[in-house]
């Protein structure tokens, strides 16, 4: 059984575009967790006019932020497998089966995209490309995330092995460093799902908008001491936001 988690806030133009593309890949036996982060629009109205009995929603009463909303996603699904999905993008229709080709090799994997803009134009062929990855080590993408959290699927039994998530960390960043560490990371190069960019996407990847430096090294500094407790304690320590 596959669980879709997906972390949803203010997605009321995008959601159910993204939803079709999810839907028409599934067994019945599948399911999408969708956690709403307290919307204020019509988010959940848009989810339950899907009727669709694979799409299970959850509101949140007060706003926990994209990554524990994520988590609270998780501790909601019932699947072996689980996919991470952002609001606003669109699935290709190979997504699944070549996810599932790579998760027979390792347990935690994801895949190029092609990045969009908010009317699904084209911006980048390769989100790798345009990013200029050059590896997918620990150490490359700890220096440099390459990986787009909406585009990873992780094994239930190796996710289980790196949460909770640290707080103030990304959780695709935290992910996708520990995989490779534990040499449980695999990537499709094939672009699976259209990245959809726009000026209320949560994060600033594709559209311009540069980070702080000072949030990146707090970030870094997050990674490595949370990684250090990992390996040390035998699970990651949750630090504060």
């Amino acid at each position: 059984m596959r669980s879709v988690v997906l972390a949803a806030c203010q997605g009321e133009r995008f959601i159910g575009e993204q939803l079709r593309s999810i839907t028409a890949q599934l067994a019945q036996e599948d399911e999408i967790v969708v956690c709403d982060d307290a919307s204020t629009d019509a988010t959940i109205d848009v989810v339950l006019q899907m009727k669709d009995s694979r799409i299970r929603v959850f509101a949140n009463e007060t706003r926990l932020g994209y990554i524990r909303n994520f988590e609270r996603a998780i501790s909601f699904a019932k699947g072996d497998t689980i996919y991470f999905s952002d609001q606003d993008d669109v699935w290709l229709p190979n997504k699944i089966a070549a996810i599932e080709s790579a998760l027979r090799l390792k347990p935690c994997v994801a895949s190029d995209a092609i990045v969009v803009n908010e009317d699904l134009s084209l911006i980048y062929e390769s989100y790798f490309a345009w990013r200029g990855t050059r590896g997918f080590s620990a150490a490359e993408m700890f220096r440099k995330p390459a990986i787009i959290g909406a585009t990873l699927a992780c094994k239930r039994a190796y996710l289980s092995t790196v949460m909770p998530f640290p707080g103030g960390v990304p959780h695709d960043f935290w992910l996708t460093v520990n995989a490779a560490w534990d040499d449980a990371f695999g990537f499709v190069a094939e672009p699976l799902i259209l990245y959809r960019r726009h000026e209320a996407a949560v994060s600033p990847s594709g559209t311009g908008r540069r980070r702080p430096w000072r949030t990146i090294l707090t970030e870094r500094t997050r990674v490595a001491a949370a990684l250090i407790s990992r390996r040390l304690l035998g699970y990651p320590s949750r630090q504060s936001a």
